[in-house]
């Protein structure tokens, strides 16, 4: 990538082009695209907040939300939220037993 000479990057835009450089930005599909912004809109829907639930969770448990929170770009309690609303809705997939069963399907496929 083109740097320009003169211009001055703010700390955030310098990271993102470092990151851009590394290659740890790659371009989605349309359909990718449209399945984030569907995420979006569900997310967006259960942030409407008509019940407030105080909740004792493990230290450890909420220092690892709060990071994988971090890696997705939004607040913990968002996350939180919107796996609940996930689980609530029955569009919680365990990704584990998702893979057996794409390995058994796939088996039986072959065989």
């Amino acid at each position: 990538m083109k740097k320009k000479a003169n211009a001055k990057l703010s700390a955030e835009e310098r990271r993102l082009e470092a990151e851009i450089e590394r290659g740890e930005w790659t371009s989605v599909s349309g359909l990718e695209l449209r399945k984030l912004r569907t995420e979006m809109v569900d997310a967006a829907r259960a942030q409407s907040k008509e019940a407030r639930v105080n909740l004792r969770l493990n230290h450890d448990d909420v220092e690892k939300i709060r990071q994988k929170a971090k890696q997705e770009g939004i607040p913990y309690q968002t996350l939180i939220g919107s796996v609940l609303h996930k689980y609530a809705t029955d569009q919680l997939l365990d990704e584990k037993a998702l893979e057996l069963v794409v390995r058994k399907l796939g088996k039986k496929a072959v065989g």
